[in-house]
């Protein structure tokens, strides 16, 4: 599934859980839900929405979470270290159309930590065996930034660092080689 599709996919998952958080019509705004997204992704899919998120499997083995229960994806490499105090709003797994490699992507919060305390640990935790294309640390009264990017023999990772307002979030999307 290409990117492209996965984004007009989470737009219509979230469009879909907002008209079907003012409906009791659940099951049936789930069927709605689902006919919309196949339409949009070009195949079958499993929809599995309940209040606290929504899950979107389709035939390839993609995957997209959003909301509250959000995990690593099925398949995230094991050797692949995620801060431990994130918790995850977003997370998905694609898989790319040209290379037929897995793609792998999430988004998270963290309150116990500052910017510079994820981004020291990423670049120790990927220090050995990893070849740091990208480093970047910006201090700014209006938040700090970070942006790492590490190469590997197998995946290729990065993880963007930042803050909103009151909110430190964290990216990292994985692209198998």
């Amino acid at each position: 599934m290409k990117k492209r599709t996965l984004a007009t996919i989470g737009i219509l998952v979230i469009f879909i859980l907002v008209i079907l958080s003012f409906s009791g019509c659940a099951r049936t705004g789930t069927k709605i839900a689902e006919k919309a997204i196949e339409k949009a992704a070009g195949g079958n899919v499993d929809l599995d929405l309940d209040k606290n998120g929504v899950t979107v499997k389709d035939e390839e083995g993609g995957q997209t979470q959003i909301g509250e229960n959000a995990k690593l994806p099925d398949g995230w490499p094991s050797e692949l270290a995620v801060y431990p105090d994130v918790k995850l709003s977003m997370s998905t797994k694609t898989r790319n159309g040209d290379t037929n490699k897995n793609e792998f992507s999430i988004l998270g919060e963290f309150t116990n930590s500052s910017i510079k305390d994820v981004y020291k640990w990423y670049k120790n935790k990927y220090s050995s065996g990893w070849e740091v294309t990208t480093d970047q640390y910006t201090e700014s009264n209006d938040g700090d930034v970070a942006y790492l990017n590490f190469k590997g023999d197998k995946y290729d990772v990065v993880v963007m660092i930042g803050k909103s307002g009151d909110t430190a979030s964290m990216t990292m999307t994985v692209v198998e080689q």
